[in-house]
């Protein structure tokens, strides 16, 4: 679980250790968030980075994917238009900022690392706002043999309580 205000900080760490060759896929919810991260990262932290969304032109979406695969520029900020239909060989690591409301677009972003038999990792930034995706996500980590955060466990069993019990913390 992370804050939303150290969002930021915990996605240039993971930026900072990817290898230079390396191409990195970050998803976002908004068109708007997609050119703000764009413009934070190419402008405050030196990134070479693009981004596509749904306001972009055909044009200008196929030239971002063109340098995107092609390592020119190893970092895109996407919203779901990029989550599926796109085959981007290579993607190293696919990096939830925002997480999406349901779990099977979920499933769909971190599809787009790791594919073909090739290693890949995917990180999601979880906050508060995304509770509502809690149990999904447990049943998927569980199904994919992946480790349960206890964080994530605790979170889940939260939820599973009758909502009565929760408001008067288990006391009738």
């Amino acid at each position: 679980m992370i804050e939303p205000s150290t969002k930021l900080i915990l996605l240039y760490v993971f930026l900072f250790r990817a290898a230079p060759d390396s191409l990195t896929l970050i998803f976002v919810e908004t068109k708007k968030g997609a050119d703000s991260l764009e413009e934070f990262l190419a402008c405050e932290g030196g990134y070479e980075v693009t981004s596509i969304h749904g306001d972009r032109s055909q044009r200008e979406r196929e030239e971002a994917l063109r340098s995107f695969r092609c390592g020119s520029t190893p970092i895109l900020v996407a919203t779901a238009v990029a989550a599926r239909g796109l085959d981007i060989p290579h993607v190293k690591h696919v990096i939830n900022f925002d997480l999406p409301s349901d779990i099977e677009e979920y499933v769909h972003r971190i599809g787009r690392t790791g594919r073909m038999g090739n290693l890949g990792q995917a990180t999601s930034f979880f906050n508060d706002k995304n509770r509502n995706l809690t149990r999904d996500l447990m049943e998927l980590l569980i199904e994919t043999k992946q480790e349960l955060p206890a964080w994530l466990q605790n979170m889940g069993s939260d939820c599973r309580q009758p909502s009565m019990q929760r408001r008067n913390n288990g006391k009738t």
